[in-house]
């Protein structure tokens, strides 16, 4: 590095703007011509090109904003839930040859063209890469979760046609809404699987398409209670077991007796059901233990038939993991989302494809924060996911200011920095029970005047 002195002379200091418009020029000509050579650090690019040939949505003219640009767009636009369209573009550096676009309109056009079942590929190709084919868990079985999620949309004349919307008294409700049903690892908090539907789609019938996975236990709640639904989920391959809280009315006799509120029982299936599926008994069997948990008698039924393999009162505490599904929605709509909400589409396919989008998104940051908890040697639940999405986030959104191959370098300092993101450990007897806290208006309340 060269120093000058003070008082120079005037060849002098047009010697140094020179300089400095050289070293410029040199820097803005080592930018990368797209965003895409830097985000392939989080996502390879070949995944992305397979989920649009699989389904038919690869670009074929020469675009500002192609394809598989259009598919960073939908991440992006749930890694940058603030902004618009066009802003998301220039901000992960998107377009063909780093050229602007043309109308804030060619990036709607974009994701009109891209649809939402490349995305639903996408998905399922990272959730097979990344999630599935890594157990976290380090006993025998993995610990899964299933539960539904609804997010709300803009109240669009198609929107509410499409997807509808819940009544109550007063009619419908203000929003129409999408539903979603997902399959968690809760030891990791990384999403496994995952199906879509209207708002009058059941979370149950949703469920039925999700893929189970081998050597291990999936806890539901009681709404998911069905024979053949259950019966399905344990016999679609080895070891897939199932254990959920048990109805006050449940219809059943015992069989045996395992042990101190320990039974094995014997519950009739509906007609209904036999009617749907003619191949199945007309009763079927399955484990009912009865614990005391808090001073109360909580009752559990489960797949896990042997007494002596699976003792009861482990599996009432392991009924507890059920509730980090709930902690990883309100990663995603809290943090992630930023608390907004509706979603930001306005035509039921856009909707589904910004739901995949940010489903995607959230795969992808809890990723790295398994990286970052395998570096410190942590379970990835103490991984502070607010300020790990904070600092990935960061790195992407300034990525384009600086000289090309920065991302890779970003992420690994995230790596040797991922001692700070380390949450204490948790307290074996936290609880917290459900509550409603009732929030007040700032409207005053309106008093109905009585007619004479």
């Amino acid at each position: 590095m060269t120093w000058f002195k003070k008082g120079t002379c005037s060849t002098c200091s047009l010697f140094v703007l020179s300089l400095l418009q050289t070293t410029l020029n040199e820097t803005l000509e080592a930018l990368p011509a797209n965003g895409i050579a830097e985000l392939s650090a989080l996502l390879d690019p070949a995944w992305i090109e397979q989920a649009l040939a699989a389904t038919g949505k690869a670009s074929v003219r020469r675009r500002k904003l192609p394809a598989e640009h259009a598919v960073w767009l939908v991440i992006g636009l749930a890694l940058f839930r603030h902004m618009p369209l066009w802003q998301v573009v220039q901000e992960m550096a998107l377009t063909l040859d780093g050229k602007e676009l043309p109308a804030p309109s060619a990036s709607v056009q974009a994701r009109q063209r891209l649809g939402a079942q490349p995305m639903e590929h996408l998905f399922a190709l990272l959730t097979n890469a990344w999630g599935r084919a890594h157990a976290v868990h380090t006993g025998d079985l993995r610990v899964l979760a299933v539960d539904g999620v609804v997010w709300s949309t803009p109240d669009s004349a198609d929107n509410r046609q499409a997807l509808g919307s819940g009544q109550t008294q007063y009619g419908p409700q203000p929003w129409p809404m999408v539903r979603a049903v997902c399959l968690l690892d809760t030891d990791s908090h990384e999403l496994l699987d995952a199906r879509l539907g209207d708002y009058s789609c059941g979370e149950l019938t949703l469920a039925a398409g999700l893929r189970g996975l081998d050597h291990s236990i999936t806890l539901f709640d009681r709404a998911y209670f069905s024979a053949a639904f259950l019966l399905q989920w344990s016999q679609a391959g080895q070891q897939r077991h199932w254990l959920m809280r048990a109805k006050d009315n449940l219809r059943h006799e015992v069989v045996q007796t395992l042990g101190q509120g320990d039974w094995l029982i014997r519950m009739p299936v509906s007609p209904r059901a036999r009617q749907l599926h003619p191949e199945m008994p007309c009763h079927w069997q399955a484990r009912l233990i009865e614990v005391s948990v808090g001073g109360k008698i909580r009752r559990f039924i489960t797949s896990m038939l042997d007494p002596e393999q699976f003792a009861a009162k482990p599996l009432a505490q392991l009924y507890r993991q059920r509730w980090e599904i709930e902690l990883g929605f309100r990663e995603i709509k809290q943090s992630l989302q930023q608390g907004q909400a509706v979603l930001r589409s306005k035509h039921p396919e856009l909707v589904k494809q910004e739901v995949w989008g940010v489903l995607l998104a959230y795969t992808l940051l809890r990723r790295w924060m398994r990286l970052m908890a395998e570096h410190e040697g942590v379970a990835p639940t103490r991984i502070s996911f607010h300020t790990a999405r904070h600092a990935i986030v960061g790195a992407i959104n300034t990525v384009h200011l600086a000289r090309a191959g920065t991302l890779p370098e970003l992420l690994q300092r995230l790596l040797m920095q991922a001692r700070h993101f380390v949450l204490p450990p948790r307290r074996a007897d936290r609880s917290f029970p459900r509550e409603v806290k009732r929030s007040r208006s700032k409207f005053p309340t309106k008093k109905c005047q009585s007619v004479a």
